[in-house]
């Protein structure tokens, strides 16, 4: 007689019973709390807004402006199916850019505004996506690769 296997969550290593969405109930709170991230970035990027408030660290509103040139641009080109001059074929890659950024912005206006010293590594993971657009301004693919002509 073989023995029935028991449902399991479905992250890799996770031996949990399923508690929602096939996923235990430590990984569907972080599920969760991943994609209620995510929405607040995008209410970021569409209303210039944290939690209901404008944002107020000066630096955070500095790289929204630029972030919000990219965004602008990368949902035109998807929207509209049209090439941009700059983005070209990486325009989809670019809106999840943008909101990788925003969600990062998210995180630091939160810490401001708790007056807790921002964490050091948001700025670096945001710096190495702002390099993907530095790269495609210079005509370049977004990975620094000269483009094929």
């Amino acid at each position: 007689m073989t023995r029935r296997k028991l449902p399991q969550c479905s992250r890799f290593g996770c031996y949990e019973s399923p508690y929602a969405g096939n996923l235990c109930k430590e990984h569907y709170e972080e599920d969760l709390a991943k994609r209620r991230l995510r929405e607040e970035a995008l209410d970021l990027l569409h209303r210039f807004k944290v939690d209901g408030t404008a944002l107020t660290k000066p630096e955070i509103r500095e790289e929204y402006s630029r972030l919000e040139r990219w965004w602008d641009r990368a949902c035109r080109a998807v929207n509209f199916n049209r090439v941009d001059d700059v983005l070209q074929d990486e325009a989809e890659y670019a809106v999840e850019w943008c909101i990788a950024i925003a969600t990062s912005l998210v995180e630091e206006e939160r810490l401001f505004r708790q007056g807790i010293s921002h964490d050091p590594m948001q700025k670096v993971y945001r710096d190495d996506v702002w390099a993907r657009f530095s790269n495609l301004e210079a005509g370049l693919m977004s990975n620094g690769v000269a483009r094929r002509v």
